[in-house]
C-alpha cells in the first residue's frame, strides 16, 4: 500500500542577526564590504531592516571604505535615490 503524502506545514524562520562588529568588518576587503552595503540598501528598502539600524550600519561600513570606494558608493546612492 502506498502511504499517502501530507504537506508538512510551512514554518518561517526569521533571519539571524550576524554580529557586525568592528573586528569582523575590519576582515572584510573592499568589494565585500560594497556588497554588503548593497544588501544592507536591499535588505532596507524590503523592510526587513529598520531605518535606524541600516543608517548605524551604513556609517560603520563607509568609514572603512577606501576614498575611492567610499566616492563610488556615495555615486550609486544618489544616482538610485535619483531615479
Amino acid at each position: 500500500m502506498a502511504r499517502g503524502t501530507a504537506a508538512a506545514p510551512k514554518i518561517f524562520h526569521s533571519p539571524m542577526l550576524l554580529d557586525w562588529t568592528e573586528e569582523r568588518l575590519r576582515t572584510l576587503d573592499q568589494a565585500q564590504l560594497l556588497n554588503l552595503l548593497a544588501n544592507l540598501d536591499h535588505q532596507r528598502a524590503i523592510g526587513r531592516l529598520s531605518e535606524a539600524t541600516a543608517v548605524i550600519l551604513d556609517q560603520r561600513i563607509s568609514a572603512l571604505l577606501t576614498k575611492r570606494n567610499g566616492a563610488k558608493r556615495r555615486s550609486d546612492v544618489s544616482r538610485v535615490d535619483g531615479e
